[in-house]
């Protein structure tokens, strides 16, 4: 079996593919130096191929790849002739699998300290974030969120000028709502006229979906959703004061996360409030997901066609230990000595917390996304 470093180089690649399939002087300057092998030409040889679509792995294949597209993928034991001026790369041992498309992919990350008593504050990855995603293997993103619009539309522009590599993106509103008044850089909507003006305004600004967030009552969310419907728009959402089944009836298109942030089951909700830490408690206590309101809840999203986007790695890591330290040192040295050190300081943090109710959470959401899935529903990833 192909080691997963080997299957995220190849997709890596698999985002330059138009660029490195052009001759040198077609290549756009931003990206030569990113990219390795610039023949007009390509034949992967020998390669292990997961196309996607479910199919068992395809051993021992060849792909060629002609101006930059998929030209043909056969059997390498067919001993075929090779496309004129073709260049030969022999990947045995390697596997490629197609583009990630990723939706749940902010470009910002949490700033790396701040006093004790210091206000949440996030600092867009204006270079290295896109560079990340396509090293992982995402070649499209969904952002899912933004904290400065302005600056992901403008890196979408240069990515695709072929300035600088990155992903395809396509590239989410700010926050329709707030984190509960204590994000200074979130805005805090006033009423339903607010969400609508602030869909329409950077609708015409170039976003192309929208993220409804935890602190949106059902009047702004009924306003987002309407406005952005009116422009053939989606809109998501990481929600708490709204609910599943009452955002599906609303007309919401998507639920980021999964079921561990929805606050309905909690006995004491009330309308338009988000409990978040009562909730979340209770989920991990109480919540049975095989019982028949979840079970219930499911069959509702799928009947009004919402998707539910996964993230279940950004769950794992509130987890003790997890995951295991032996992958985590894959990724020391792609962080700045403080960042590794910042990693390590909040990881031995939740294992001295060591709270059972993590894990709890963790499995009970992967039980529902299997659900979800396995009951017809719509499933994303990010």
């Amino acid at each position: 079996m192909a080691s997963v470093l080997n299957v995220l180089r190849l997709t890596a690649v698999a985002g330059l593919l138009s660029a490195a399939a052009m001759s040198p002087a077609q290549v756009p300057s931003g990206l030569k130096p990113y990219v390795s092998e610039d023949a007009p030409v390509l034949v992967l040889l020998h390669v292990r191929v997961i196309d996607g679509t479910g199919a068992a792995a395809a051993e021992d294949q060849r792909i060629d790849i002609e101006g930059g597209k998929i030209a043909r993928v056969q059997s390498a034991t067919l001993r075929n002739a090779f496309p004129p001026k073709a260049k030969i790369l022999d990947l045995s041992g390697k596997t490629v699998i197609p583009g990630l498309v990723g939706m749940h992919e902010h470009l910002f990350y949490t700033a790396p300290e701040r006093a004790k008593d210091g206000l949440p504050f996030w600092i867009e990855m204006i270079d290295s974030g896109p560079r990340l995603y396509l090293a992982g293997g995402v070649t499209t993103a969904r952002t899912a969120g933004s904290m400065e619009p302005y600056t992901d539309l403008s890196l979408k522009k240069i990515i695709d000028q072929g300035e600088k590599p990155g992903p395809k993106l396509r590239i989410t509103g700010p926050y329709i709502g707030d984190l509960l008044g204590i994000a200074p850089q979130l805005h805090a909507l006033s009423n339903p006229e607010d969400a609508g003006r602030t869909v329409d305004y950077w609708a015409a600004e170039g976003v192309t979906s929208f993220k409804a967030y935890m602190g949106i009552k059902p009047e702004e969310l009924k306003a987002a959703v309407d406005h952005a419907h009116a422009k053939g728009l989606k809109i998501t959402g990481h929600l708490c004061a709204v609910g599943f089944r009452e955002a599906a009836a609303i007309g919401i298109d998507n639920l980021e996360h999964g079921i561990v942030v929805d606050t309905e089951f909690l006995p004491t909700k009330k309308p338009g409030v988000c409990p978040a830490k009562e909730a979340a408690e209770d989920f991990a206590k109480n919540v049975d997901i095989e019982s028949a309101p979840v079970q219930e809840m499911i069959r509702d999203l799928i009947a009004h066609h919402v998707a539910v986007t996964s993230t279940l790695a950004v769950f794992e890591i509130s987890v003790p230990n997890r995951p295991a330290m032996s992958k985590m040192l894959r990724a020391k040295e792609a962080l700045s000595p403080q960042g590794w050190s910042t990693y390590l300081r909040i990881r031995a943090g939740i294992a001295e917390d060591n709270n059972p109710l993590s894990a709890v959470s963790l499995k009970k959401e992967m039980q529902f996304e299997r659900d979800f899935v396995k009951a017809g529903g719509f499933g994303l990833f990010g």
